[in-house]
């Protein structure tokens, strides 16, 4: 029986990041970063995507450096072993790409390993992974760094880029 409920937030969630990754533009299409759209400021992005992500476990918060940090449970981001982004993570990672395309931002990739794990070259692999990903999506390759982490969360923190 947990089994089962398990399976279905599972599948719930997937769904509802799925959804949030194909919804077409709306109101919030000028802090997008497209072409002729106004400038957005990261907590305005912070604000519009914990508002398209409310009610799954991805969390968007500002920290005090201005920065804005996006965490997701490795269980939605990567299968166990693997370094292929997984859908889940795949949408947020599309919506935060969209977002900072042509926007003069800095962002920093950083993926675990698998709990109980001391495999950082799996760690580098992911985090490559979702780099690649974003720069697939749109994102100037020369705006990443990535780092390894022993485990948690994978972890996208975006920040201004000095002037």
């Amino acid at each position: 029986m947990r089994a089962m409920r398990r399976r279905l937030f599972v599948m719930s969630f997937a769904l509802a990041l799925a959804a949030c990754a194909h919804r077409g533009p709306g109101p919030e299409a000028g802090a997008s970063g497209e072409a002729g759209a106004p400038h957005a400021s990261l907590a305005d992005e912070q604000r519009r995507l914990a508002e398209l992500f409310r009610g799954t476990p991805v969390v968007f918060a500002m920290q005090k450096d201005g920065s804005l940090k996006v965490s997701v449970p490795l269980r939605y981001a990567f299968d166990r072993g693997r370094h292929a982004v997984k859908p889940p993570l795949g949408a947020v990672l599309e919506r935060v790409a969209k977002s900072q395309r042509r926007e003069p931002t800095r962002v920093l990739v950083t993926a675990p390993t698998d709990p109980g794990s001391k495999q950082l070259l799996l760690a580098t692999e992911r985090a490559s992974s979702a780099r690649d990903f974003m720069v697939a999506h749109g994102v100037a390759p020369t705006r990443f760094s990535i780092a390894a982490s022993g485990g948690g969360d994978v972890v996208i923190v975006v920040a201004e880029a000095p002037h």
